[in-house]
């Protein structure tokens, strides 16, 4: 028995009802609006195996005895409100994946979670502290931390991670780094890339696999992916690729490829000069033909600007490219792009787990400074013939014109002197 509800626009609050389900064997619910709801619905039950309650509006105290659920492989409580220390959770270790994102988390992060068989998320949990373990090289962990206070001076490479530091920081570029950046570009998903007409653009390599959940930084170029989300049910891919030709661009090696999420993506620039930029997102949907299968929403600066983003709509088609131009104003030197799924769309064609954003390549760059500067005085262009034909023209009236009003003068004055003679006692 399982109940599977995602982006239906329902209100809550969950009815209490729920504690009932003791059969229940998956019980998937996301995306509710109204009411909030608290965390005791969830009833002690030996069947649960995955419990995904993201963005149901949970609020308050995670409970001090958590509901006993020791068959549970996959949690998901990402973005409510939940608050407690973090070792509240401890009893769920044993899952494969446990989302704790975008909540109010606090205390140390316990050393059980840090292991490669559980994929763990507890970004956005402002108030997690503590050490990060000094993990072995060849030890991979999926682990993501960004957004929280976690100590990383301690971890292999954290010379590396002092660039997340930028992420909380105003003006970050200022302390680190001498030289900002001005133009950003990467090809989400692929290789390496280099146009050079008109002017020479190098998509960045973004192929590192970031697990269940995880995050690269890009410390050569100042930029940082960050990634979580899992199908429950399925391996999920986080890269997907196509050998087909994409027609109706000069730049179809782009859309070939793209990096992918079942729930959340970031991406962020960081060490950028303040001012404003030009944004440019890259699509192609290359996995689901029809359209209204994939809808996420993307929020830059953490403005939402398309909300159930479907690109084969968008492109007019499967396999066609479309692009997003945004512009902004950065003010603290990083730049912050997120694509995240809103529960809508399909979940299981072509396959379990086919859903979620999608993004091809993402370019950066400032717009094309105005021309404030006045323009030229037009030039004084010499007289033409005909305008010296105009001008003596002119003056031989004008002389005309004055020597009438002179004769007429002398006639008057004249006229006047002799009627004076003829009659001097007028």
């Amino acid at each position: 028995m399982h109940k599977r509800i995602y982006g239906m626009k329902l209100q809550g609050p969950i009815p209490k009802q729920f504690s009932n389900l003791v059969n229940l064997k998956y019980l998937m619910l996301g995306d509710l609006d109204g009411a909030n709801s608290t965390i005791d619905f969830i009833p002690d039950s030996a069947n649960l195996s995955i419990l995904s309650l993201r963005k149901c509006g949970i609020v308050g105290q995670f409970p001090s005895t958590p509901p006993t659920l020791p068959n549970l492989t996959y949690l998901d409580l990402r973005s409510n409100n939940l608050s407690g220390q973090l070792q509240l959770l401890l009893p769920y270790k044993s899952s494969r994946y446990l989302y704790a994102g975008d909540n109010d988390f606090s205390g140390r992060l316990p050393a059980e979670f840090v292991q490669p068989s559980l994929a763990l998320d507890i970004s956005y949990n402002p108030f997690i502290n503590g050490l990060l373990p000094n993990n072995p090289t060849d030890r991979k962990l999926s682990l993501n931390y960004i957004g929280t206070a976690i100590d990383t001076s301690r971890a292999i490479n954290s010379e590396n991670l002092t660039l997340l530091n930028c992420l909380h920081m105003k003006e970050c570029n200022r302390k680190y780094y001498t030289n900002a950046i001005t133009s950003f570009a990467v090809n989400c998903g692929g290789k390496q890339t280099i146009y050079s007409d008109p002017l020479p653009i190098r998509f960045d390599d973004d192929t590192t696999d970031l697990g269940a959940a995880g995050f690269h930084v890009n410390t050569s170029m100042q930029w940082v992916v960050s990634h979580v989300g899992s199908d429950p049910f399925r391996e999920s891919p986080r890269f997907v690729n196509t050998s087909q030709v994409i027609l109706g661009t000069d730049m179809p090696e782009l859309y070939q490829t793209a990096r992918t999420s079942r729930s959340a993506l970031w991406y962020y620039i960081v060490g950028l000069s303040n001012g404003k930029y030009t944004v440019q997102l890259f699509f192609a949907e290359i996995v689901i033909e029809k359209p209204g299968k994939r809808l996420f929403n993307i929020d830059i600066q953490d403005r939402n600007i398309k909300t159930d983003f479907d690109i084969t709509k968008e492109a007019g088609g499967f396999r066609r490219p479309t692009n997003i131009t945004y512009e902004v104003t950065v003010v603290n030197s990083v730049l912050k792009i997120h694509l995240h799924w809103n529960g809508r769309g399909t979940c299981c064609i072509p396959y379990e787990g086919a859903y979620g954003p999608l993004v091809s390549a993402i370019r950066v760059f400032r717009p094309e400074s105005p021309n404030n500067s006045p323009p030229p005085a037009r030039p004084v262009s010499a007289p033409s013939n005909d305008d010296k034909r105009r001008g003596v023209v002119a003056g031989i009236a004008a002389l005309c014109i004055a020597a009438a009003v002179i004769s007429s003068s002398v006639v008057y004055l004249w006229w006047k002197w002799v009627a004076l003679v003829k009659h001097p006692n007028a």
